[in-house]
């Protein structure tokens, strides 16, 4: 399978926040920044939905695992999604990181 760039969109009716591509340094940036916009820096919950991720790095676990964080603190929630079987469904799992499976 060939590996794609980073690319997200946003459902402002669902709250879902769908990731695709690879998630290496740059596109970490790029993620961490979405999730701060679309969370209105952390005053709104909204859901991950990483089944279209090809690469799952620790540094995406990182971003994601911050977020969620930071998100706890501010008492709203961000849910994780993943394809079950997909790259960002086992590294999830293998981390421990709360997440849904779809």
């Amino acid at each position: 399978m060939d590996e794609q760039a980073y690319s997200s969109g946003f459902d402002e009716t669902s709250s879902v926040l769908t990731v695709r591509g690879e998630i290496d340094e740059v596109a970490g940036v790029a993620l961490r920044e979405d999730i701060a916009k679309y969370t209105r820096e952390f005053s709104r919950p909204i859901r991950i939905d990483l089944g279209g991720v090809d690469y799952f790095p620790s540094l995406a676990v990182g971003v994601v695992a911050a977020a969620q964080r930071k998100a706890g603190a501010a008492g709203i929630d961000i849910g994780l999604v993943a394809a079950e079987g997909s790259v960002a469904q086992r590294v999830l799992t293998i981390c421990g990181l709360p997440h849904e499976m779809s």
